[in-house]
């Protein structure tokens, strides 16, 4: 069946990203030690900075690359062309994005010093790795054989890690710093230069693997370039804007916000921003596993049946299907084995982003404590803190999830224009609101703007793809779903009220009472829901 290769090609993908994750929590934890309050916020405005030029080197092309070679992983020459191709184009527009994060960084209030002009550089060679690792990603996710990258990206992770506990305890640390302060810049540079050690390793390992598949070199084909670049230019610029609206809080929070506190704020908004950052790859990795099903069903559905005739002309509507099709609310007909695909993924989705945001609403404190230390949760030295925000943005996940996947269906149907307007208007809703907000409310103001747009792009997302399914939400399993978490949340908040124990041992604790209730509960109305399709 489709979708168990499907269900095994992101498992494997997962557990990279698990391994990473554990891995990304404990460097969390020793660079919030390691440097100060507002030395984290330095670090993660630079990496917040980068990523938005990251995005438009990138331009669309992971995705659009995924549903290209797709369509064409029989023709061994063609997907050669594309990868290639799109190496050259990467490279070429990752030379153009360092000399512009370069240029607009000197003269941006906040990123002008020379430890953020250095680390911008070394940040944007981290993106050009980056860059090709995802070319590379991009064919074996077409052919769902990203079982490596959990080798490869697990061992990119476990280089950069011990890299940084070798700079920390041996080579810079803090103590020595303390002695003398000039060497806080080269302690500073290193961390970002491990980083891009471990990025280096990740991305030759996962070249040698994918060689195996489809020989991988550099192209030129100014034709195909030409036709890539057209098809992904509007998803490019609908993902920049995505991105845009997610990262310009922290731009702004560092050009509104006195420069005496700004990288304090960002560094305690940081924090929680991370953590969700972290989850919402899983739920990305699932849907670019889903995203070539998609395609297909689509694609499939099209050469079945001819368009519906408008009743204007007086013709009679046609199905040349033997395939049964259902009527949709707009006139059009449904796929029936694009609903199937649909409905399975947004159990998979709605279960884990229900299931996370739960958790971390109710033991928010205790994973804040666990990678940070106190100064982020305490209310005595600032007037928020990491917590205030986390106590919102825990719940970006359920919605990010949920709308990436009516986001993936009009990739998969060439709507990526559509896809542009919708982030447009999501994107001036954010600037506008962060505008007013942060003046007044600092990076919690950021937060409820985050989530609100977050919500409206549900929203957006879900009416742009009705002509294409018709979808109810599943109301039994959704309610069924929230039900269980409400009941393992209260579960879990009542044995934190009694629990004596570290933060580690209450972590441990919570997490596996948490998941038995949650997972338990959700495997039986799972069990039952499969017995048939709701129509």
């Amino acid at each position: 069946m489709a979708t168990k290769k499907v269900y095994s090609n992101t498992i494997a993908q997962i557990a990279g990203k698990i391994a990473t994750a554990l891995i990304s929590i404990f460097l969390i934890k020793i660079l919030t030690n390691y440097l100060d309050v507002a030395g984290y916020g330095l670090y993660s405005k630079i990496y917040n900075y980068l990523s938005i030029f990251s995005v438009i080197a990138d331009l669309g092309l992971y995705t659009i690359t995924v549903r290209e070679i797709s369509a064409h992983k029989n023709d061994h020459e063609k997907v050669q062309s594309i990868v290639g191709n799109i190496l050259t184009l990467r490279t070429f527009f990752w030379g153009a994005i360092i000399f512009l994060s370069l240029a607009i960084g000197f003269f941006l209030p906040g990123y002008d010093s020379w430890i953020a002009m250095a680390g911008i550089l070394i940040t944007g060679v981290f993106t050009l790795f980056g860059l090709m690792n995802s070319s590379v990603m991009s064919l074996l996710q077409a052919h769902l054989k990203t079982e490596f990258s959990f080798v490869s990206i697990t061992t990119g992770k476990v280089i950069n890690f011990l890299a940084v506990l070798l700079i920390v305890f041996v080579l810079l640390p803090k103590w020595l710093m303390s002695l003398d302060p000039t060497l806080q810049f080269w302690g500073f540079v290193s961390i970002l230069l491990a980083g891009l050690l471990g990025n280096i390793v990740m991305t030759g390992l996962l070249y040698f693997y994918a060689r195996r598949i489809e020989p991988i070199r550099f192209r030129f084909d100014p034709v195909y370039m030409k036709h890539i670049l057209w098809i992904s230019l509007p998803y490019g610029i609908a993902l920049f804007l995505n991105v845009i609206y997610f990262k310009v809080d922290i731009i702004l929070l560092s050009i509104l916000e006195p420069r005496t506190v700004a990288d304090i704020s960002i560094a305690l908004y940081s924090v929680p921003m991370k953590i969700v950052e972290v989850g919402m790859m899983f739920g990305t990795l699932f849907l670019n596993s889903m995203l070539p099903l998609f395609t297909e069903a689509i694609k499939k559905n099209q050469e079945n049946k001819k368009p519906p005739v408008s009743p204007l002309s007086g013709g009679q509507n046609k199905i040349t299907s033997i395939t049964p099709l259902i009527r949709g609310d707009e006139g059009g007909f449904e796929n029936p084995e694009l609903l199937s695909y649909v409905a399975k993924a947004y159990k998979i989705l709605l279960i884990f982003g229900v299931g996370i945001a739960s958790f971390l609403f109710v033991n928010d404190a205790n994973v804040i404590s666990f990678i940070a230390t106190k100064e982020y949760i305490e209310h005595t030295k600032y007037l928020y803190t990491s917590l205030d925000a986390m106590q919102i943005v825990v719940f970006i996940f359920l919605f990010y999830f949920l709308s990436s996947l009516f986001t993936y269906l009009l990739i998969a149907h060439d709507e990526q224009k559509k896809l542009l307007r919708i982030n447009l208007i999501i994107t001036i809703a954010n600037l506008v609101g962060n505008l007013v907000l942060i003046p007044f409310y600092s990076f919690v103001g950021s937060a409820w703007v985050t989530l609100v747009c977050q919500i409206l792009l549900l929203a957006f997302t879900y009416r742009a793809t009705r002509h294409l399914v018709h979808f109810d939400f599943l109301p039994s399993f959704t309610l069924s779903t929230l039900l269980f978490a409400l009941i393992a949340s209260m579960v879990n908040w009542y044995i934190l009220s009694i629990l004596h124990t570290g933060i580690f041992v209450s972590l441990i604790i919570c997490t596996v009472v948490f998941s038995v209730i949650y997972l338990w509960s959700i495997g039986i109305i799972w069990f039952l829901s499969k017995r048939k399709l709701p129509e």
